[in-house]
């Protein structure tokens, strides 16, 4: 592992932890909200019994209720993936190219069968915007070595 990894430094392990908080925690949370309260029978919980989802959004554009309830929590999960990622790995190019081959591997058992789910190519989609949208709001830069 980068020594990166175990900066030790206060100024460098506040930031440490405001990326942990609000890059990799948060989303992982919003997502899992989405999750539990918008989908009829959330995919981590198949033995709960639940017959309709908490909150409907009935009322929005089918395009845009499928983007929220379906790709957007994969979107939290792959920008999350790789902020984690990001804090070891020294070349954010190189950690979106890890997390996006997980992910295409992902679907694609889950297309043979091989996984539960669809093998969905939105969800790359979706995954490869999540992953352009990290490198442009951080510039592709290391934002935790910036720090060290």
């Amino acid at each position: 592992m980068s020594p990166d990894c175990h900066a030790t430094s206060g100024a460098s392990m506040s930031k440490r932890t405001n990326v942990i908080i609000f890059q990799v925690a948060l989303p992982l949370l919003i997502g899992v909200a989405i999750y539990a309260t918008l989908r009829a029978q959330p995919p981590f919980s198949p033995s709960i019994p639940w017959e309709t989802p908490v909150f409907t959004l009935s009322s929005l554009p089918r395009f845009l209720y499928i983007f929220l309830v379906f790709q957007l929590p994969g979107m939290l999960w792959t920008f999350s993936f790789l902020s984690a990622l990001n804090i070891c790995v020294k070349n954010s190019l190189l950690a979106s190219m890890i997390v996006l081959s997980i992910i295409i591997a992902y679907e694609y058992l889950q297309y043979l069968g091989l996984l539960s789910g669809t093998g969905d190519i939105g969800d790359i989609f979706c995954s490869m915007c999540a992953i352009i949208l990290y490198l442009i709001v951080f510039g592709g830069k290391r934002n935790v070595k910036k720090i060290t």
